[in-house]
């Protein structure tokens, strides 16, 4: 074994339920504890004490919100500097790291590109500016731009090689600097074995033998859902065989509500609220559509795939730099062009060809585990130590 590493993070909330983020990095701390590693967290709260994990409360300036991640970057930045750590890793709100994994992806690159899901060009202006008077928006471009106009890392982890094309663009960072390692998924958690759950699943909401269209999500503008439904009611107007649209997340129901009602899609449309176990609600579907307008790497979408469903996604979401072969779903250029997604969806929700995009799903997460994520990380950390990193 290679020797322990002291080893320090920051993240705001240190829970699992919190999001994609922060379930990863409870998940790789505990990992590193468990491997025998010194881990230490620095955050403003967490869920539960995990053993081996160190977590330190940072107090910041409670409101406004630009002041709360500006004063919770600096003071998690000063007290990583003052732990004498042989590597730190920032997850971008932090204004320096030996090693920096940003998993929001590049905030220009989601500012511009996110800005597409209001297709009405007075929405979009409004958006526009608000966006550009919101100092919370100014605070988190200030703190993610930090480490690389003062060069103040070793390594920078891109989750995805869309994130990797956006840091050279938006920061003239060199290739050489850059190492692309996927997120990884729970391939024994998220398993197609999980279609035992299918029939509870949907007699809990309803459904019967109808092909399941799942959307994961919480935040369905930014998702795509509007440009889901109405492709769905485009399909719908073809006579296509009967179908469900089953919504998971915790974003608000009702505007939707009304778009299915106005679209002829009340029948179609199931929203389910919030789950602690959506392994459960991937055994239930045929196939998930993540029609995103910015993602730097969907969790949602690989663990859809580990669990055999066949996904439909944009490129503008970085897992789908993993779905290179095409049998095991479809990547669609633009989430607006509704014919398109439409055509799509009733390629793929074919009998014969959903047994195979099932089975080519499940082919390529095999190749993307937690356990192959940690061992690249754990590299990249290693390699830190060797070169000093931390002790400068």
């Amino acid at each position: 074994m290679e020797k322990p590493i002291k080893f320090a993070t920051a993240i705001a909330h240190f829970s699992r339920g919190k999001g994609g983020a922060e379930r990863y990095l409870v998940d790789l701390c505990c990992r590193m504890s468990a491997e025998g590693h010194e881990v230490h967290v620095y955050a403003e709260d967490w869920e539960q004490e995990h053993p081996g994990v160190h977590c330190h409360r940072i107090k910041t300036i409670p409101f406004p919100k630009s002041l709360r991640l500006l004063s919770f970057a600096m003071k998690a930045t000063r007290e990583m500097k003052r732990g004498d750590y042989d590597v730190t890793l920032g997850v971008g709100n932090t204004l320096e790291a030996d090693v920096l994994q940003p998993h929001g992806g590049v905030h220009r690159a989601w500012f511009w590109r996110s800005l597409r899901a209001y297709d009405h060009p007075a929405l979009w202006t409004i958006k526009l500016l608000g966006r550009l008077l919101s100092l919370k928006q100014w605070a988190q471009g200030v703190i993610e731009s930090a480490p690389y106009k003062k060069n103040h890392f070793s390594k920078i982890i891109a989750i995805s090689e869309m994130v990797k094309r956006d840091i050279i663009r938006w920061y003239g960072v060199s290739n050489d600097h850059i190492e692309v390692i996927y997120n990884g998924v729970d391939i024994e958690r998220f398993h197609p074995r999980n279609r035992q759950s299918c029939e509870d699943i949907r007699k809990r909401h309803g459904i019967s033998n109808e092909w399941v269209i799942l959307f994961v999500s919480n935040n369905f503008r930014m998702k795509g859902l509007v440009f889901l439904m109405k492709a769905l009611a485009e399909i719908k107007k073809g006579r296509s065989a009967p179908f469900k649209l089953l919504v998971l997340g915790r974003d608000r129901k009702e505007p939707y509500l009304r778009l299915a009602k106005h679209w002829g899609l009340s029948e179609e449309v199931v929203f389910a609220g919030s789950t602690d176990v959506p392994e459960q609600y991937y055994g239930a579907a045929d196939l998930l559509v993540h029609p995103t307008f910015y993602d730097a790497c969907s969790l949602t979408v690989l663990e859809a795939m580990a669990s055999g469903v066949p996904v439909i996604t944009t490129i503008y979401n970085g897992a789908s730099g993993v779905m290179t072969g095409g049998e095991e779903g479809a990547v669609i250029p633009d989430p607006r062009d509704v014919r398109d997604l439409a055509s799509r969806i009733s390629g793929i929700l074919k009998p014969g060809v959903i047994e195979q995009a099932s089975i080519a799903a499940r082919r390529i997460c095999e190749s993307h585990s937690l356990e192959r994520n940690w061992k690249e990380m754990e590299k990249v950390f290693q390699q830190c130590v060797g070169e000093g990193a931390g002790k400068g």
